[in-house]
């Protein structure tokens, strides 16, 4: 997937279809904005790509407070690409950009010689004020050669048949609702980094070494507690068990992610991590000393396989049946 920072980039870039958003997380409801992209690129003989912006435009307008995200920009890049996106404008919001009035947003796609397409969600807003919609575009681009799709919200009834909101889904993360926050996502919430060098309290102390994930700070973290989780690393993914919090029985200063991958036994300091969550099983809990800590931990572990080994052959049975 190509990468660019500017809309005149796309100039020289043939007949075009864009799907404008945000799009925090690429839930269910944003990945059905990418999949309307695709189909009307195929139908226009277009490439399909994405104009989104990083960071936040609520965090720039309000630095003191930051929007704290479902992914990072790296990972939002990775999602695109394998949403079958050929490329994607990351626009750089400033306060002079964020106080353009929307006219001036649509003139500047407009100004793209390509555009054959553009695509948004029912609710997204543009402009100063977030004067601009849905409408806007529509009545902007009526008697041209670009075609305009509203894609209407998802609803999920895992919350209720409530609209599927990355804002809903920030609820769910930090409160551990891993399960409803999966469903809504479409896939299971993840963070990735590097593995940082930790107090090695699980190799000298307990007797459970873990990797201490290196995470962005922008990112939301599950609710402090212990959860099944899957890990994946070298191109493989493991079962594990990962505590999310301060752990409470050594007293750290800020909260960690620290991960205790099962039936893995290589060093893999400093290399690229991810876990996925599937599960909360506990939240966090002072023990007495850390013998009681370590079979505790005993316990979430035989948990955790029991509840991983369940799900991967759930995953199993799905893609079987997906394939027949």
């Amino acid at each position: 997937m190509e990468r660019f920072q500017k809309l005149e980039d796309l100039w020289d870039r043939g007949p075009l279809v864009l799907a404008i958003g945000f799009f925090d997380g690429f839930h269910v409801g944003h990945q059905a904005v990418l999949a309307e992209a695709r189909r009307m690129a195929k139908a226009r003989g277009a490439a399909a790509g994405v104009v989104t912006f990083s960071p936040h435009p609520a965090s720039v307008l309000f630095p003191e407070r930051p929007v704290q995200l479902l992914q990072t920009e790296e990972e939002k890049e990775t999602m695109m690409a394998s949403l079958g996106m050929a490329l994607a404008v990351i626009l750089r919001p400033t306060q002079a950009f964020l106080g353009e009035s929307a006219e001036e947003f649509l003139r500047s796609l407009r100004a793209v010689p390509g555009l054959r397409g553009v695509v948004c969600g029912e609710n997204f807003s543009f402009g100063a004020g977030a004067s601009g919609g849905p409408g806007d575009i529509a009545r902007y681009f009526a008697g041209t050669d670009t075609a305009v799709s509203v894609v209407p919200l998802a609803v999920s009834e895992a919350i209720g048949g409530r609209v599927v909101s990355s804002t809903e889904i920030r609820r769910l993360v930090q409160e551990g609702d891993m399960r409803r926050a999966g469903a809504l996502l479409g896939r299971y919430y993840s963070l990735s980094g590097g593995v940082a060098r930790g107090f090695r309290r699980g190799t000298d102390d307990t007797g459970y070494p873990t990797a201490n994930l290196a995470f962005g700070r922008e990112r939301i973290l599950p609710a402090d507690g212990v959860y099944a989780a899957f890990a994946r690393i070298r191109g493989r993914r493991f079962p594990a068990v990962t505590n999310v919090g301060t752990n409470p029985t050594f007293g750290n200063d800020g909260r960690t992610v620290e991960t205790f991958i099962l039936d893995f036994d290589e060093s893999i300091y400093g290399e690229a991590f991810a876990v996925e969550f599937v599960e909360r099983l506990r939240g966090e809990i002072r023990f007495p000393s850390v013998a009681a800590l370590a079979a505790q931990i005993g316990s979430d572990v035989q948990r955790a396989r029991e509840l991983l080994q369940a799900e991967a052959l759930r995953g199993a049975s799905s893609l079987a049946a997906g394939q027949s």
